[in-house]
């Protein structure tokens, strides 16, 4: 059984608690390229201490497979519920609620091996909110829903524009390579000389953010702020 800090990458876009419908609880750590996830148990659990799960295919939603010590482990994923399976054991279980995250999306049962689709959607959700510049705290970047992008410094507005998230499997049109299992962002705001600024993620998690600027080098690190 691998622990929870075995896994590569496993920071890098959070962790989300879950409740079960028996009264088990756990949290859930996605790794960065998604292809495993880490449990790690609850004071009420199915099992104990974190169990490393790897991606394995589905027709039934995102499905992952493990063992503890004495049990097999298969957690399947659909919309923002999961079905945990610890032995012979099987229940529901819904995230719980969590004002830092939205919950974890696992796309349509249908879609299948569609996991890293989610990816998108996931980043598009958690990049939600305000983040302030590490380097210049006067400047400020805040990612709205439906793709609205606002820059401020010192609090006042300097420009807006939009954003949306682009990956090797669902790509747009940009100069550069795209590699796989990463997560790009692109903003196009008013007033910049360039059409189009391209950023690819670096680092999501609800207290950092760092955007790794494709177009010309550079890396902008975020911290949350409310």
């Amino acid at each position: 059984m691998q622990g929870a800090g075995s896994a590569p990458g496993t920071e890098d876009l959070g962790t989300y608690p879950y409740a079960c419908d028996n009264g088990a609880e756990f949290t859930m750590t996605p790794s960065s390229d998604m292809s495993s996830i880490t449990l790690t148990a609850g004071s009420q659990g199915m099992f104990t201490g974190s169990v490393t799960l790897n991606q394995s295919t589905s027709t039934a939603g995102a499905r992952y497979e493990g063992s503890t010590a004495s049990n097999t482990v298969v957690f399947i994923g659909a919309g923002e519920g999961v079905q945990l399976t610890v032995g012979s054991e099987t229940t529901t279980c819904d995230p719980k609620p969590n004002p830092d995250s939205p919950p974890w999306n696992w796309g349509d049962a249908g879609e299948g091996g569609g996991v890293k689709q989610d990816v998108g959607l996931i980043v598009s959700e958690s990049i939600v909110g305000k983040w302030q510049s590490v380097d210049d705290a006067k400047f400020a970047r805040e990612f709205k829903d439906g793709g609205v992008a606002v820059d401020t410094y010192e609090g006042k507005d300097v420009t807006n524009g939009t954003w949306r998230v682009f990956t090797k499997e669902n790509p747009i049109t940009v100069a550069f390579p795209l590699e796989a299992n990463a997560v790009y962002i692109q903003m196009t705001m008013q007033g910049t000389q360039a059409n189009a600024l391209n950023f690819k993620l670096g680092k999501l998690t609800p207290e950092e953010l760092e955007l790794v600027y494709m177009d010309r080098g550079g890396v902008l690190k975020f911290k949350s702020v409310q």
